[in-house]
């Protein structure tokens, strides 16, 4: 560390893997409904052939002076395709992101508390930059240079101000100068931001995908984002979204499991539960209004059994509701038992992931720096 730098030392692994993006709420309209499950014997009327997951890592890399942690994330997605069984590789992208409350510690410096000044964290951040090609998360915005834009280019960084909600239009203060110093806030905001910046990453490869393979039937890892969240950042309409989503089904690993149902998992054996919903708005949204955003269908269905085992994966699938969703739902569901062989290779995933998942992450996490390089690139911001 150069002497009287702003930022110090301390390097950790804070988080890794799906549990950042994962867990939403959802908003239920209507009750629950219960149906039996199809004969699994009978071949279902489609099955998958493209396959979207992805993984992320966040590191802290420092304490800017007095100790806010400044964090460093990975997020990398992939897509693979099936024929006659076979995978094969479609897309992949990556993106590193800069995780800071910069608006928030400005003021706090500006207030002359400590012999700081703002021009050397900007100095610093100005040299990390250069060896990406960078942007603001403001740049997504369709009308600046948009994220189908933003994605497409090779070594990105996404320099991401956390210290209040929201990305394109940013909210009211999520950090305050007293928050400064609350380790636990400041990385739940960066967490935020990470899971929304991932779900536009997906939604970007779901976009090539259904480009690519206009028929495809395609699974994806995790909750398929909603219009509001991404017609600003790739300028599409709504007849487009719509279209796009028709053959996509969304596979939530470890869902949050309804209360109203809790009771009734026993029963999954043969039946799953259905309902009609939205996903709730997070943290990291300024504008919560959920008016004109599409309503889904959710199933939570017992997804893996294994031989002398009571344990059974409970997983959340969500399709785009559609007038005739009914028989639609029971081909959706036949379809996804058929991904349950052959079994992951992780045995802590054998319960709740389908393998082509499963190869689509270590696709998307091979891209991944080494944590060598993550240190180097933290000690660039420090010299």
């Amino acid at each position: 560390m150069a002497r009287n730098s702003w930022l110090i030392p301390d390097f950790a692994l804070e988080e890794e893997g799906k549990s950042l993006y994962h867990q939403m709420d959802l908003r239920y309209e209507g009750g629950f409904v219960k149906d039996k499950i199809a004969n699994t014997n009978i071949p279902p009327p489609f099955a998958f052939n493209i396959f979207i997951g992805g993984t992320v890592r966040l590191y802290r890399v420092g304490l800017a002076i007095p100790h806010t942690p400044f964090f460093l994330a990975m997020v990398s997605v992939a897509a693979l395709g099936r024929e006659n069984r076979k995978l094969f590789y479609v897309k992949s992208n990556f993106l590193t992101l800069l995780l800071f409350p910069f608006q928030t510690y400005r003021e706090f410096l500006q207030s002359g508390q400590i012999g700081i000044s703002y021009a050397d964290i900007e100095k610093s951040v100005d040299k990390f930059s250069r060896s990406f090609t960078a942007f603001s998360e403001e740049d997504l915005d369709y009308g600046k240079v948009g994220g189908r834009e933003i994605f497409k280019r090779p070594n990105v960084l996404l320099i991401c101000d956390t210290s209040k909600r929201g990305i394109v239009q940013k909210g009211d203060y999520f950090i305050s100068k007293e928050d400064l110093l609350n380790h636990k806030k400041i990385k739940e905001a960066a967490i935020a931001r990470v899971r929304h910046i991932m779900g536009l990453l997906e939604f970007d490869c779901l976009l090539s995908a259904s480009d690519m393979f206009s028929d495809g039937f395609i699974l994806k890892d995790g909750l398929i984002e909603r219009y509001s969240r991404v017609k600003n950042i790739f300028g599409i309409d709504r007849e487009t979204y719509q279209a796009m989503l028709k053959n996509v089904v969304g596979f939530i690993e470890y869902p949050k499991i309804p209360p109203e149902v809790m009771a009734n998992m026993p029963n999954l054996k043969n039946q799953y539960y259905k309902w009609t919903g939205r996903t709730e708005s997070n943290e990291d949204d300024p504008n919560p209004s959920q008016d004109g955003d599409e309503l889904f269908d959710f199933v939570l269905l017992g997804f893996r059994r294994l031989p002398h085992s009571p344990d059974i994966g409970i997983v959340m699938l969500q399709t785009l509701k559609t007038e005739h969703n009914e028989g639609r739902l029971k081909a959706i569901v036949q379809a996804v038992l058929k991904e349950r062989f052959p079994l992951p290779s992780d045995p802590k995933r054998r319960y709740s992931t389908p393998y082509p998942i499963e190869e689509a992450e270590k696709v998307a996490k091979y891209r991944l720096p080494s944590e060598e390089r993550i240190r180097g690139m933290a000690y660039a911001l420090m010299r």
